[in-house]
């Protein structure tokens, strides 16, 4: 019950509160293109030190029938040098350049996506669930989805680097009693069954601890050497089912179940509810509650906005890694919930949190708010990710368990805005990711068509 109060609570919160995407997409009509630029000056947190740059860039969002490109052109360049902040183009300068190649939307019979993924998930979500393969903002890699729906059957499939090994997998389905007569009844036609796998092939996916080990040092005496122990490269592999159980004009609900086992670690399964609201076209609204249990070292949701920040992390005093707090995991049982309202394109809110009881490090909270036009001559988008959270007071907390992004203007005219940026990401260092402030006080014009 205390779970439960909590995921309300933090539902009501999400309304004033924040989210974590490096580029949330806008909120266009179907068919809508915008083109957005300007300039500014952006502070960014650098080896210990705040360091200035003029920026200048455009972001265009352009929409050709189903096909959707979204870019980013943007140069930082030093205050001090004048050059331009290399940084921004390293690394492979289109993974920086492409936000996004799509085809169609999610939920179509066709969808296909080529670039940065900030939300990406599998059948309900238990083992793939807000998958986000750019979490440090000087990092992006580009990843790709696809989703293939024939009525009767379908697919779904995730690739989350082109650049190095890493997360991959699908879930195939079937709708078994399309295939016969029984298909033609409303509703329970579209009975469900599903199996998902899913692996990543890091490396470093299945490090769970260092064996110490004395070695002789230089000028005599013993040392300690450490040893990975790697379970290899970890996967999932799941099944589940979904039952419609109401269609109507403005609403439909949905019951699912999930199981799901990590090789070489534990199990859990879920049971939920997903009910979406459709009014006229104009506001649409879904609520999501779950029940899990869960197993001893099995984690829902396992790869989700964090996984790549802590799959492996070395550091100081030998690492840390996605794959020792699973190990760790004490299984218990845990409450999902999420919401998500939305209202033509005038304003959007998301909020989910999960929850396990006897985990004191088992909260998970994604909240989102975008207000671009409800408000005459203000601008408005948030949005905030944390893991790991241990009470409702550490659930906001700026640290390496949480990601930020801000963006507050003012829209003098229609097509101007003068704002700013804030940033809580991450940089890569020694293998591993440190906490990047950015502040980005910018003017931009934005035209759509």
């Amino acid at each position: 019950m205390k779970a439960l109060t909590t995921i309300i609570a933090i539902t009501f919160i999400s309304v004033s509160s924040l989210f974590a995407q490096n580029y949330p997409r806008p909120l266009l009509a179907p068919g809508e293109s915008q083109i957005e630029g300007g300039l500014g000056i952006s502070w960014i947190n650098e080896n210990g030190q705040t360091v200035p740059y003029y920026m200048i860039g455009v972001m265009p969002d352009l929409q050709f029938g189903k096909l959707g490109i979204g870019l980013d052109l943007t140069m930082r360049i030093s205050t001090n040098t004048g050059k331009i902040r290399k940084q921004d183009w390293s690394g492979g300068a289109y993974r920086k350049i492409i936000r996004y190649i799509s085809w169609g939307q999610m939920g179509d019979p066709v969808f296909a996506k080529v670039g940065q993924m900030d939300m990406a998930t599998i059948g309900q979500g238990f083992i793939v669930y807000d998958y986000n393969n750019s979490p440090s903002y000087d990092n992006r890699t580009i990843g790709a989805e696809l989703g293939l729906d024939f009525n009767k059957f379908g697919f779904q499939a995730m690739y989350g680097n082109f650049n190095q090994p890493g997360v991959t997998g699908g879930r195939a389905y079937v709708r078994p009693l399309r295939f016969t007569t029984l298909g033609a009844i409303p509703v329970i036609g579209g009975f469900e069954l599903g199996a998902t796998y899913v692996t990543d092939q890091n490396p470093n996916s299945g490090i769970v601890y260092r064996e110490a080990t004395a070695v002789p040092v230089n000028g005599g005496g013993l040392g300690t050497s450490y040893t990975p122990y790697n379970t290899g490269r970890l996967s999932e592999y799941g099944f589940d089912a979904g039952l419609p159980i109401l269609r109507i004009p403005f609403a439909d609900a949905d019951l699912y179940y999930d199981y799901a086992q990590i090789n070489h670690f534990g199990h859990g399964s879920a049971a939920g509810v997903l009910v979406n609201f459709n009014s006229l076209g104009l506001a649409k609204a879904s609520v999501k509650l779950e029940h899990q249990w869960i197993g001893r070292q099995f984690i829902p949701e396992y790869f989700n906005q964090f996984y790549e920040l802590n799959r492996y992390v070395p550091n100081d005093t030998g690492y840390f890694s996605q794959a020792t707090q699973l190990a760790n995991t004490p299984g218990g049982q845990g409450w999902y919930g999420q919401i998500t309202v939305a209202v033509l394109q005038q304003f959007q809110i998301v909020g989910g949190y999960r929850g396990i009881d006897h985990d004191p490090n088992g909260g998970l909270l994604h909240l989102e708010t975008r207000f671009p036009n409800l408000v005459p001559m203000i601008a408005f988008s948030a949005g905030y990710d944390r893991w790991g959270i241990q009470s409702f007071k550490d659930a906001f907390q700026l640290d390496k368990r949480s990601l930020l992004y801000a963006f507050f203007g003012y829209k003098p005219y229609p097509f101007m805005t003068v704002g700013f940026n804030y940033y809580w990401t991450f940089i890569p260092v020694s293998g591993g990711y440190e906490v990047q402030k950015r502040i980005e006080p910018r003017v931009m014009f934005n035209f759509s068509f």
